[in-house]
């Protein structure tokens, strides 16, 4: 039988895993349509054109297909009000990136403590166990 102690850091450290998990995949959306559009549109797609390349698809231009023409969202949003609002998601995204990045060294530092709490829990548990 596992004393009290053990279990509520158990609980502790699995609904910290939880958090951590979901701040991590929330970093990951955020990147995707923040700083990555921002350095991509902004930056590299303007220089690769000034290199002579052949015209890649911005992220925009990807965006907007996958809003307008494959998910069927067009009910809600045309074309001149996606242009009206990309600007504003990439930089709500790139801010909530921010927000992420910094939550997300936070969260795995405090599972991480909590994950050593547990292993002490238990090994205490475990010598007080052996004959």
């Amino acid at each position: 039988m596992m004393p009290e102690e053990f279990e509520q850091k158990q609980r502790t450290y699995d609904s910290q895993w939880r958090a951590f998990e979901i701040i991590q995949r929330m970093r990951w959306i955020t990147l995707i349509l923040g700083p990555v559009p921002l350095i991509w549109d902004n930056l590299l797609w303007p220089l690769l054109q000034n290199m002579g390349v052949p015209a890649i698809i911005t992220v925009e231009d990807l965006m907007q297909i996958l809003v307008l023409d494959v998910l069927p969202l067009d009910r809600w949003v045309d074309r001149e009000t996606f242009e009206k609002i990309w600007p504003h998601v990439v930089n709500v995204c790139t801010v909530l990136f921010l927000v992420f990045l910094i939550w997300a060294v936070r969260m795995k530092r405090l599972t991480r403590n909590a994950a050593r709490e547990v292993v002490k829990v238990e090994e205490r548990y475990i010598m007080e166990e052996l004959p």
